[in-house]
């Protein structure tokens, strides 16, 4: 260590550490508080990190100091280790506190001695930090590290071990790839193949560094034919020992463990580079194939019916549990497989097998024993299981998730070797059966869970799989009321194709009664819950049947009520949501039985809703229970009567008797009022609207306001006039008076986060009638647009004069250019600075095409008029300029960067070229598969023409109540705008059109290489 740091004062400081990171450790609340304030102050000191690291080295310390000490260095490294953050900008957390030069260097060299040390978990976190330091300073300021990292591989178990966690965790650039792959590659292969001299655990480190090493050469080795030279050098070395050591049982040279992590590789290399493996895979299969049988035998009577002890030896940790890497094997096996029937270019190995492949994936989707256990304990886990898979990866989930994708990738094709493998299946069952094996039951739950996958192909009737003697199988499955599992699996199986014109009457009513036997309170719960499920699945699949289908099912009606009612008590939190669902779907599929029922079915709603308010899952479903009342007419005004008087004494509990349930209170009112036909009711108007005001205007509960904001927008949605006239016109001061409080840029900027909707409810709803009140709501509009930072509240403030330009341009032009922003310049400055620095960021499909219809009006509007208010406007750009030859950091890239003010019309029309490109590629994605796959007739016409989301936030924004609001007023606004639907279609004519412009030619020489060529290629179309 380096004598600067070695005097009293450091001692003293390294102490106070010490005992900081002991704090860190203690449960109690108050001395860990206090320990995090004093380490974010001692991580200013000079040796910090230094002293951290030396911590870490010292054996003799406690494990959980050491690993606390790590954890402290990683978080110091990642924030004042430099000035320009991994995205190019400044670095606020390092602000007075970046690490010197010589306390960088002395943790560089204190460091790499963690990779030899004899624990794993520091190994493994040292490697990380050393992999994080290396993000920044390898190759330039690091330049050892490499040797360091060969000199490791050299070395005994422990370095091996450290050195390829560094390996694992690096980020590597193609330089690095180059650089270091044909040292490091060798060396991993030799530790890999040499079973004599390293344990199967160091070789299975040796063997995890393959798949990031594939990963970075895929992605950063673009030039086709050297990718191509480097990967096949690779595998030819590789693949014979990987196969090999596959195909061996476990002892000494191989393991489970080993096997699963080499089935990853070959899964990695199948689904992302296919053609590598591609003339590997005659060999592969046979070896996997045969894995597969052979162990089958073992997975069922050790796992799945527990006849037979285990006989793999357990370990201490996961890596050594032979019994928990056996089922890791099975898995990943199975993922691999599915890979296969996934990718195109390889598919057709299997497709000659399929009857053997659908015949074992049956065996494999079996139900354990220990699961069974599980769910008899807890039924909610049941419901999690067969619902949504669960949380845990399972056998059972993988091997359902190959017969998923056989379906998918086979369709048709797939129904006889379905068949065959099924009636192999049923011969040896029914000899189970006869041989008196208890478990003889699994086997055909695991049939008709498997034939669930291929439903919809047999539903439409051209694939010749033989339903009624399958049905007849099934109903004859009823009778084995022993197997309640068995039972509730045939139920399900038969109301699923309940649709189907096989379902007389008879057979029908046959099926209905033995559901409703197992409801009754002396079965099993597992079977009770099927029954519920089977309920569900009738139901639905005859939603819109009319005759004597319906009257049947209608008349059954009543005896599920009461079966569900009666196992409402006890239910736990999944089951309840469960049983909530179905009464919803009763209540829609029948408006006399939704009134016989109301009595028994809102005071549960009201029960359920009280008791499971922070449950959001229970919620959802208790809410469309509502919804489904709302909108049957007879059950609104006893609903109400019923609903609204707990709603508002909710909303009436002030300070200490306030509860969490008062924004759950406001979402359920919304929901009521929201589906209510005007006019309002008086105990909606003049009870729990004034409630509601009165909770919003008094809480200091972001939540809270931001469900006011949405209540408001559904009373006014339905009845705006109503809320204009409440006593004389107080109603407007309320809206405005709620309205404003989600604007007060004092209260979070989150309260706005849906303020946009409401803002635009009111003026288009409410605006004839708001006088000079329309003025102050935008003032407050733009105050709130100042201090916020959230893309999502910024958008949604950004939306309300998107959809003013489109109906109000003139008026919205003339305020925004007579208001002063915050630094004097017309709000309009203000506004679309905001507006287009974000625009190519914000989500929702709504959003996205409004905000961008907006645009493309503003553009045309201020092109053609030369509008002063539009053309005085101007935008500060951040652009590029090239720079020379050597790798680009991020000090280079950030040096290279400048300011420039362009016309704030040629920057829309530079965000428009973007948002051509954004639809574009959206409309493309939907369309196209995988350009590797062999797209077959029946792929393409499994699309539908749905344009699937591009983000996560879009798959949010779809999931959205207010969708349908939001394609009826798009529709509006596309009218007024004179577009159609397709949004690319729009803005390729706009910008073709555009190019005919005098004014193209000045716009033209603003744009970058990249909107040139966009511009080009659309022109060429």
């Amino acid at each position: 260590m380096s004598l600067q740091f070695q005097n009293d004062c450091g001692d003293s400081v390294k102490l106070a550490i010490t005992e900081e990171l002991q704090n860190l450790l203690s449960s109690n609340t108050n001395v860990l508080q206090h320990a995090e304030k004093r380490i974010k102050q001692l991580q200013y000191t000079e040796g910090y990190g230094v002293y951290l690291s030396e911590i870490i080295m010292n054996q003799s310390h406690e494990l959980p100091l050491r690993l606390i000490a790590i954890i402290m260095l990683t978080r110091y490294v990642e924030n004042h280790w430099v000035e320009i953050s991994e995205s190019g900008f400044k670095n606020d957390k390092a602000i007075g506190g970046i690490a010197s030069e010589q306390a960088k260097r002395t943790i560089r060299n204190i460091l790499p001695n963690g990779l030899y040390d004899p624990n794993s978990k520091i190994r493994s976190s040292v490697a990380h930090t050393i992999s994080t330091i290396a993000a920044t300073d390898y190759p330039q300021g690091w330049a050892e590290l490499f040797d360091i990292i060969v000199k490791c591989l050299g070395g005994n178990e422990d370095s091996i071990h450290g050195a390829m966690q560094v390996l694992q965790d690096l980020p590597y650039d193609v330089e690095q790839i180059k650089d270091m792959g044909p040292v490091v590659i060798p060396e991993v292969y030799r530790i890999f193949d040499s079973e004599q001299n390293y344990s199967i655990k160091t070789r299975v480190s040796a063997i995890r560094i393959l798949k990031p090493l594939f990963s970075s050469i895929s992605a950063l080795i673009t030039d086709k034919q050297e990718q191509g030279t480097m990967m096949n050098s690779i595998l030819t070395n590789f693949m014979d020992k990987l196969m090999h050591y596959l195909s061996m049982n476990s002892g000494v040279g191989s393991n489970f463990l080993l096997r699963a992590e080499i089935i990853k590789v070959f899964t990695y290399l199948v689904s992302e580079m296919p053609k590598y493996v591609n003339p590997f895979m005659n060999r592969i299969l046979p070896i996997i194939w045969q894995l597969l049988t052979q162990i089958a035998d073992t997975y069922v009577k050790v796992t799945v019916n527990q006849t037979e002890p285990s006989p793999f030896p357990s370990g201490e940790n996961e890596d050594d549990d032979e019994q928990t890497n056996f089922q890791t094997m099975i898995i990943q096996i199975l993922e691999f497989i599915n890979c296969i029937v996934t990718c195109g270019k390889l598919r057709g190995n299997i497709k000659n097998v399929l009857t053997d492949l659908i015949y074992i994936m049956i065996v494999y989707i079996q139900l354990c024993e220990e699961q069974l256990e599980d769910w008899q304990d807890d039924p909610d886990k049941y419901v999690d299981d067969e619902d949504d898979g669960g949380a845990e990866l399972t056998v059972r989930m993988c091997g359902r998730d190959v017969l998923l994708a056989i379906n998918d990738e086979f369709g048709v094709k797939a129904i006889q070797p379905l068949q065959e493998a099924l009636g192999r299946h049923f011969s040896v069952a029914e000899a189970e059966k006869a041989a008196g094996n208890v478990h003889w039951w699994k086997i055909q739950e695991a049939c008709m869970d498997a034939v669930h996958g291929f439903r919809d192909i047999i539903l439409d009737g051209n694939s010749k799989f033989d339903l009624l003697n399958y049905l007849t199988i099934v109903r004859n499955l009823l009778v084995h009321q022993e197997s309640p599992h068995l039972v509730g699996r045939a139920l399900w199986t038969l109301s699923t194709y309940s649709k189907s014109d096989l379902y007389n009457p008879q057979m029908l009513s046959e099926i209905l009664d033995a559901t409703l036997c197992s409801l009754s309170p002396d079965k099993s719960h597992i079977l009770r819950i099927s029954a519920v499920r089977a309920l569900h699945e009738f139901l639905q699949a005859n939603e819109t049947v009319e005759g004597e289908k319906r009257t049947l099912l209608v008349s059954k009606l009543g005896g599920f009520l009461d079966g569900i009612m009666a196992l409402v008590p006890g239910c736990k939190a999944t089951v309840l949501a469960l049983l909530m669902e179905a009464l919803t779907v009763m209540v829609k599929f029948d408006e006399d039985f939704a009134y016989a029922a109301h009595s028994k079915v809102t005071p549960l709603a009201i029960a359920v809703f009280l008791k499971y308010a922070e449950d959001p899952y229970v919620l959802e479903n208790v809410q469309d229970l509502i919804k489904a009342l709302c909108q049957r007419k007879q059950c609104l005004g006893p609903l109400q009567e019923k609903f609204i008087p707990t709603i508002v004494s909710i909303l009436a509990l002030q300070g200490g008797q306030t509860t969490e349930k008062q924004d759950i209170a406001l979402d359920v009112l919304t929901t009521i009022v929201k589906y209510t036909e005007p006019p309002l009711s008086s105990v909606l108007i003049d009870s729990a609207f004034p409630a509601m005001i009165n909770c919003v205007l008094h809480t200091d509960d972001h939540a809270v306001m931001v469900s006011g904001g949405e209540c408001l927008r559904s009373f006014i949605n339905v009845s705006p006039e109503q809320i204009c006239n409440y006593k004389d016109g107080e109603g407007i001061n309320h809206v405005m008076q709620l309205t404003t409080v989600l604007l007060n840029p004092m209260n979070s900027e989150m309260t706005a986060g849906q303020i946009g909707r409401l803002v635009i409810t009111i003026i288009t709803k409410m605006g004839n009638m708001l006088g000079p009140n329309i003025d102050m709501l935008l003032k407050a509009v733009i105050s709130k647009m100042q201090l916020v930072e959230c893309l999502k509240v910024i958008m949604s403030l950004v939306v309300i004069f998107a959809h003013l330009f489109l109906t109000q341009m003139d008026a919205v032009l003339n305020f925004l250019s007579t208001v002063p922003g915050p630094t004097g310049e017309p709000a309009t400055q203000f506004v679309l600075n905001n507006w287009l620095s974000r625009q190519t960021c914000f989500f929702g499909a709504y959003e996205r095409k409004v905000t961008t219809l907006a645009l493309c009006k503003l553009f045309e509007y201020g092109m053609t008029t030369q509008d002063s208010r539009l053309t005085s406007i101007t935008y500060k750009e951040l652009i590029d300029e090239p720079i020379g030859e050597g790798r680009r950091t991020r000090s280079t890239a950030a040096a290279s960067q400048k300011w420039v003010t362009i016309p704030a019309l040629v920057k829309i029309f530079k965000v428009l070229i973007s948002e051509y490109q954004h639809f574009q590629e959206g409309k493309c994605e939907a369309a196209l598969t995988d350009s590797e796959d062999d797209v077959t007739e029946e792929e393409e016409s499994g699309t539908g023409g749905v344009s699937k989301p591009r983000y996560i936030s879009d798959l949010i924004f779809d999931a959205d109540e207010d969708n349908d609001e939001d394609d009826h007023q798009l529709q509006e606004l596309l009218k007024e705008s004179n577009y159609q639907g397709d949004m690319a279609e729009n803005l390729q004519k706009f910008l073709i059109n555009f190019r005919q412009s005098e004014h193209f030619p000045i716009l033209y020489e603003h744009l970058n290489a990249s909107e040139q060529l966009i511009l080009t290629k659309l022109q060429q179309k």
